[in-house]
């Protein structure tokens, strides 16, 4: 249960700050608009983040975007064997192993891990996905904190299902 409120979704936990969570949306969308990372592999990595952070809420979601694309249960259900499952390709692996790091200990990533990160994504996309690493990182703690939307509902009404 929440302690800001009762059951509260994150959408309304967020909400008692209109101003902040209207500025979060509108960061939130770009990555759905300008697609400097596939949204399959922007989908990996949230709910890889969300996997070592524990989130249920963020776990229990899925985005449109991703599931168009043709991200399925089956690879979702391989995420925690990234590494060795023959459901990912090298691309998505090389991003799912920055995102790993990225939870714990930024300082983890080797060089080797960065270039090859920047080889798949180039210099752009890398950037993006580090912005959206630290998104999905600081907002699955946001929800944990407040113990809020553990049911999880979508943060980003309507793009989910």
């Amino acid at each position: 249960m929440s302690w800001v409120a009762p059951r509260a979704t994150f959408e309304e936990a967020f909400g008692l700050r209109p101003e902040l969570y209207g500025a979060w949306r509108r960061f939130h969308d770009l990555f759905g608009q300008r697609r400097l990372v596939p949204p399959i592999i922007l989908e990996l990595c949230r709910l890889r983040v969300a996997q070592q952070l524990g989130c249920r809420g963020e776990l229990a979601r899925r985005t449109r975007e991703a599931l168009q694309e043709g991200l399925t249960e089956a690879k979702i259900a391989a995420l925690s064997r990234f590494e060795t499952s023959p459901q990912f390709d090298a691309a998505e692996r090389a991003c799912l192993r920055f995102a790993s790091k990225w939870v714990f200990d930024v300082h983890e990533i080797r060089d080797d891990e960065a270039a090859a990160l920047v080889a798949v994504l180039g210099e752009p996309g890398t950037v993006a996905l580090a912005e959206a690493l630290a998104l999905f990182d600081g907002f699955c703690r946001f929800r944990l904190m407040l113990g809020i939307g553990e049911d999880g509902p979508d943060p980003a009404s309507g793009r989910g299902v």
